[in-house]
């Protein structure tokens, strides 16, 4: 047991036995009153039996006391239900409601109001935007609307009105509480219709699988979407492997040809339809399937490699969960192996919001897949502060600048860092790609920086698909 819990134990009981020896002793002062009224003297063993009963009554009236202390249904912070009872209400609902949606609504700024203006007024702004939001909905004849604190500043919101009306009500509290207690507050929320789901942990999930890759608060979510069939789907189409891939042309700047090509994949659905990244990423990463997927996905390069032009190479996003999954390196063996591809016609784009713990172990990893041929790019270089640790520790062989560069590099700043970043791969003989070269004026600018690689509309309005790839690059 943690000291934390010891001493709540202990402040709990303290508290029960304040509360309980005075009922005590006004029991024993009944108890006598009525003895000495009615002339009854007990004999030893009746004063044993008597006091055996006050005491279990007691020992249980403490014991009512603490349970009821230790169980508690709301977030002593906010006022909300806490996870627990919101989880028992939303199962309640799920079961018994029909015309049920259910929300994610995150305050998405609580970090930084912490760090600026600290955890106290913090706490008041999380108990106060609780109250005027229940306030809201009330005013707006929403019944008993539940709201819980799932976690920090996610709370979870089950309403007995359909999805659409529950998103405009959101819209309209967001407009109208932009501030609370004097503090600017940023929101972002995702919501789904309870169809026939019942399982509140694939709820649950899908609401933080949607709002991870929700952009803004404008952003509204689909009506009636299943998890278990959109987690169903997923699952089968990389069984299946049912991966749909599309190839982006990038210029090599120093021969003025397409040498290099970056790979983009959607799944395939059972009913013909096609998901973007966006929709199964964080499914796939949920379900530890990361492996799998990565396979699939180089199987399928793989297949489209072999019947092009040697000198035609691939790139593509590896998670660094299978980077760091030592049986990965043989799966990539096996794979290449197959279809008689050469290792050196792939590069492994690499990308994380956040440096490596574990370095020396994940690079043993990349350099055994270095030396079969295959070579490492920063993707989205400059984007995090992780990319830095990249490039010190790690055999990277491209950068990939982050879009910012090319969008904004009238800004006097950022031109400066993208110069001296071009500067800095070329001391160390590292290949350099600029992305979303819409414009001749930009093609023209690039291209004068020594930048090695180039993708955009200016190279080629569209990416090309797998049959028209190998239709105009076969070997």
């Amino acid at each position: 047991m943690l000291f934390s819990e010891s001493e709540e134990r202990a402040r709990r009981f303290r508290l029960a036995l304040r509360m309980g020896v005075p009922i005590l002793l006004l029991i024993g002062v009944i108890v006598t009153y009525v003895v000495r009224k009615n002339g009854f003297v007990p004999s030893g063993m009746e004063i044993v039996l008597i006091l055996a009963v006050l005491f279990i009554s007691t020992y249980f009236l403490f014991f009512l006391i603490n349970l009821g202390q230790a169980e508690t249904y709301i977030d002593r912070m906010t006022g909300a239900f806490n996870r627990e009872s919101l989880i028992e209400n939303l199962k309640k609902r799920v079961k018994s409601h029909k015309n049920l949606s259910i929300l994610l609504f995150r305050i998405e700024n609580l970090p930084a109001i912490n760090d600026h203006y600290g955890i106290d007024r913090a706490d008041k702004v999380l108990r106060l935007f609780t109250h005027l939001l229940d306030e809201f909905l009330k005013l707006h004849n929403v019944k008993e609307p539940i709201i819980g604190r799932y976690h920090g500043g996610d709370f979870i919101l089950v309403l007995d009105i359909p999805l659409q009306k529950s998103l405009e009500l959101m819209e309209e509290f967001e407009s109208t509480y932009k501030d609370i207690g004097q503090i600017s507050l940023e929101y972002k929320y995702t919501g789904m219709e309870k169809d026939e789901v019942t399982d509140v942990s694939a709820i649950i999930n899908h609401l933080y699988d949607t709002i991870s890759h929700t952009k803004s608060s404008k952003e509204k979510s689909e009506k009636k979407v299943n998890p278990k069939t959109l987690e169903y789907e997923i699952v089968e189409a990389i069984e299946s492997e049912k991966l749909h891939l599309h190839y982006v042309p990038t210029l090599n700047t120093h021969t003025n040809e397409i040498d290099l090509f970056e790979v983009g994949v959607r799944l395939e659905t059972l009913n013909g339809g096609v998901l973007p990244p966006k929709k199964f990423i964080p499914v796939v990463n949920r379900l530890g399937l990361e492996k799998s997927f990565d396979e699939a996905l180089f199987k399928a390069v793989c297949k489209d490699a072999m019947r092009t032009d040697c000198n035609i190479r691939f790139s593509f996003n590896i998670s660094p969960f299978s980077l760091r999954n030592e049986s990965f390196v043989d799966s990539i063996k096996d794979i290449a192996q197959q279809f008689g591809v050469n290792y050196d016609r792939f590069t492994i784009e690499l990308f994380e919001n956040r440096p490596l713990k574990d370095i020396k172990r994940y690079r043993v990893i990349l350099d055994e897949l270095r030396d079969l041929g295959l070579e490492f790019a920063l993707d989205n270089f400059g984007a995090q502060n992780a990319s830095f640790e990249y490039i010190k520790r790690l055999p990277v062989d491209m950068v990939q600048f982050d879009k910012e560069f090319t969008h904004s590099y009238n800004n006097p700043k950022i031109a400066a860092l993208l110069n001296a970043y071009i500067q800095a791969c070329k001391n160390m003989e590292i290949k350099s790609l600029v992305k979303w070269v819409d414009t001749e004026e930009a093609f023209h600018l690039f291209s004068s920086l020594g930048v090695d690689y180039l993708q955009g509309f200016a190279i080629s309005n569209r990416p090309l698909e797998s049959e028209s790839l190998i239709k105009k690059y076969g070997g």
